[in-house]
């Protein structure tokens, strides 16, 4: 059999490296599929669907009438297509930036879309249930590291502070006022040579009552990871609303990779993580000041936990000991899009009879 060709429709490149650029490099190299990727759906691009994809994989895309002729066209032509979906984006809280900046009726317009492909592929669990309830068939294809790179030793150092790091990126205000309280009064209270960097969020940065602390601009994956390599304490707090409920836990794993000892909300994260082995998780104030206390009194434990979880991703969470499920569940959608496309045309003559 002919490799399978799979086109990507990326519209988040930040998603895209877990979604689709790491999985690719394994989809290829089994032999059993082509993939080409792509941004922007020129008439070219469009031109090359029609001739040689098998299946279509369209990312976050919300409904549009274009969306759906572009739909209909590769059915008629026996060619399926996969909604890409890794957030919650049915259920963003009211004073998300992230909302505040979407058309009206986002989230009418992304079910309507996801509703016209034939399958949906997500990254969790909690994702899966929600989509579930408007979409009948649903593929978990969990978020997994590509190469990670080795470990790094972290020699004591009495006179050199430890590192607090969190990588806020945009649109975690909510998240952080979970635990900024107990931020402040862990550093105006310690005695312990602390610094405190944030990566991406200014008003989070500036939110910090102290002068030990470092604003670091959004920067590229490469260069996020290597500042990573030089974080002691990687700060994962969350809010408990539905949209994280369904979060995934790759950032755990990126810190991990990088060999930090983590201090993660116990929602999402303790799904993944063993507390008191891999990184030390909370669900309130005072277990997160608890935890910031004895990782900053205790540079022994830091290096444990951060070579325990390092261990983990290496031994668990890398794409080479889970390319088969993502190979499986794209042979079998492939296999069986007779039906698949089958059960569309009948809903389709359904909606308009």
């Amino acid at each position: 059999m002919k490799p399978i060709h799979i086109f990507q429709f990326i519209t988040n490149p930040v998603c895209g490296r877990y979604r689709f650029n790491i999985p690719a490099k394994y989809l290829v190299e089994s032999g059993q599929f082509r993939v080409t990727p792509f941004q922007n759906l020129n008439k070219e691009t469009y031109q090359a669907l029609v001739d040689e994809a098998d299946i279509l994989i369209v990312q976050r895309l919300p409904y549009t009438p274009q969306f759906e002729k572009i739909v209909r066209t590769l059915n008629s032509l026996g060619k399926i297509v996969i909604y890409e979906i890794d957030d919650d984006l049915f259920n963003l809280q009211p004073e998300s930036d992230y909302l505040k900046k979407a058309p009206p009726d986002y989230s009418v317009k992304l079910k309507q879309a996801t509703q016209l492909c034939q399958a949906v592929q997500c990254s969790t669990r909690g994702l899966a249930e929600t989509i579930s309830e408007f979409h009948p068939k649903v593929n978990i294809l969990e978020n997994q590291l590509g190469e990670i790179p080795e470990l790094k030793y972290r020699k004591p150092d009495n006179e050199a502070p430890t590192i607090i790091g969190y990588a806020a990126g945009e649109n975690h205000q909510q998240d952080w006022l979970t635990i900024k309280d107990a931020v402040n009064q862990f550093a105006m209270t310690t005695e312990n040579n602390v610094e405190f960097w944030i990566l991406g969020d200014k008003e989070i940065y500036e939110s910090i009552e102290t002068e030990n602390k470092k604003f670091i601009p959004l920067l590229s994956f490469e260069d996020y990871m290597r500042v990573l390599r030089l974080v002691d304490v990687s700060l994962m707090p969350l809010q408990d609303t539905k949209f994280n409920r369904s979060k995934s836990d790759v950032k755990f794993l990126e810190s991990a990779a990088a060999g930090c000892a983590v201090l993660a909300s116990r929602l999402v994260y303790g799904e993944t993580i063993k507390h008191d082995r891999t990184g030390l998780l909370f669900s309130n104030k005072e277990e997160f000041s608890n935890g910031l206390k004895r990782l900053t009194e205790d540079g022994k434990l830091i290096h444990q936990l951060g070579a325990t979880a390092y261990q983990f991703v290496e031994s668990k969470r890398l794409m080479v000991q889970h390319k088969k499920k993502w190979i499986d569940v794209y042979k079998y959608l492939f296999l069986n899009r007779d039906e698949f496309l089958e059960n569309a045309l009948h809903k389709l003559q359904k909606n308009n009879g």
